[in-house]
């Protein structure tokens, strides 16, 4: 069986400027700036294509987030902030639309070895994250990817509202 999947993925820009702030520093502006995008932009992405989902009776919603969504961290709490609220939406969505066939998850991945990862730790940085992780290595975004194409399929058909953790097992819930 074939269903739509939206994968909400946009993103804020990530700049140290805002992600390395505790929470007194962060003006409200700063705040709200990152919310418009990470949290309220994906909820009218998601709005609109519930419409069309409900009509087919049938669709997958994978919001991507971030383990900080579910331990915290020590800063950049815009980021984090938003990145609850999206395992929030995705269990309201399973509450509300499972009823029309469509299922909803929340991917939270960890410690990926991205560009902008590449870019934005030193490598004493990379070297202490890497010993962070149960697994003592840093995540590929392909990992990730796979585990986004099974969620769609029918292997997951009867699951719906959870947020899957990728990360190298430094997240155990």
């Amino acid at each position: 069986m074939s269903s739509d999947i939206l994968i909400n993925n946009a993103r804020f820009p990530f700049g140290k400027k805002i992600c390395f702030k505790n929470i007194h520093d962060i003006s409200e502006v700063e705040l709200m700036n990152n919310l418009q995008v990470d949290l309220i932009g994906w909820f009218r992405i998601t709005k609109e294509i519930l419409k069309l989902m409900m009509k087919k009776r049938s669709g997958v919603i994978i919001n991507i987030t971030s383990t900080p969504a579910i331990f915290g961290h020590n800063c950049g709490c815009p980021y984090s902030i938003a990145e609850a609220g999206l395992i929030s939406l995705t269990k309201h969505i399973a509450s509300e639309y499972g009823q029309y066939n469509i299922r909803s998850y929340s991917v939270a991945s960890g410690d990926v070895y991205t560009d902008t990862m590449r870019r934005s730790i030193s490598r004493n940085e990379l070297v202490k994250t890497k010993n962070e992780i149960r697994m003592k290595r840093l995540g590929q975004p392909e990992e990730v990817g796979k585990s986004i194409v099974s969620l769609k399929g029918e292997n997951f058909s009867f699951s719906t509202g959870n947020t899957i953790i990728i990360d190298g097992g430094k997240v155990i819930i």
